[in-house]
């Protein structure tokens, strides 16, 4: 069993060089995984299905390649939760929800974008909560494809001043987070993204260690970077 987890790779037209590392992965990967799993913002931003560019177009084209011999899982980001079954059908990915679950072997592995464990930032968790909501989306859908990057501009500006207004541990993931939603899914590995904090991290429990994996980011770190499991192995990837 060979999988590669990616995550907070924040492509779009803007990112070229990135873009091109990516699908030069895609073709390698292709022909030695068993599956692919995105976890979260892949895209620097998504506006609705209905977008379209050349940059959608060259990603959708690698996406439905892929899938037509090994498939991809995608579990939408902050920046990227707009992902819905018009672009999964087009592609061919599959859609999955935060914490899934894995069993491989002795181990239940516990999937997130990672943006849940980060609860000390509330007011981003209540945004979330509105935004992300199945009605909120709805009818944000409804609204014409202009309005929604003028909504995305306006939300990404005013995220950048409340982001230089908090101290940088709002951000951070809280191990008691993790340590609550691995109980509940009795997981005791977890991989992730969010925070471009790439590391393996241990935490203790009176049930044993939690094996906390943060996937390497593109954004604030050198691009190509993964996190690949080969049957009870699992390595993070750097480049």
């Amino acid at each position: 069993m060979k999988l590669v987890f990616i995550s907070d790779l924040h492509l779009s037209d803007k990112t070229p060089e990135h873009n091109k590392i990516f699908l030069n992965l895609m073709t390698k990967w292709q022909n030695e995984l068993d599956a692919l799993y995105i976890l979260g913002d892949f895209f620097d931003f998504w506006c609705g299905d209905d977008d379209d560019n050349e940059f959608i177009r060259e990603i959708k084209h690698s996406f439905k390649s892929f899938t037509q011999y090994k498939p991809i899982y995608f579990l939408g980001g902050n920046h990227d939760f707009g992902v819905g079954n018009k672009f999964s059908k087009d592609t061919g990915i599959k859609l999955i929800s935060d914490m899934t679950v894995l069993k491989i072997g002795k181990n239940t592995i516990l999937l997130s974008h990672g943006d849940t464990f980060c609860t000390l930032d509330i007011s981003y968790q209540r945004l979330k909560l509105i935004l992300q909501n199945r009605v909120t989306k709805f009818i944000l859908r409804q609204v014409p494809l202009s309005w929604r990057y003028k909504i995305k501009d306006k939300l990404e500006h005013k995220s950048g001043e409340v982001f230089n207004a908090k101290p940088s541990e709002t951000y951070h993931v809280v191990d008691d987070t993790v340590m609550k939603y691995a109980s509940k899914h009795s997981a005791n590995i977890v991989i992730h993204g969010h925070t471009h904090r790439p590391n393996l991290y241990q935490i203790s429990t009176p049930n044993g260690t939690i094996l906390r994996y943060e996937i390497p980011d593109w954004a604030d770190h050198k691009p190509g970077g993964y996190i690949m499991l080969n049957n009870d192995s699992i390595e993070i990837h750097y480049t």
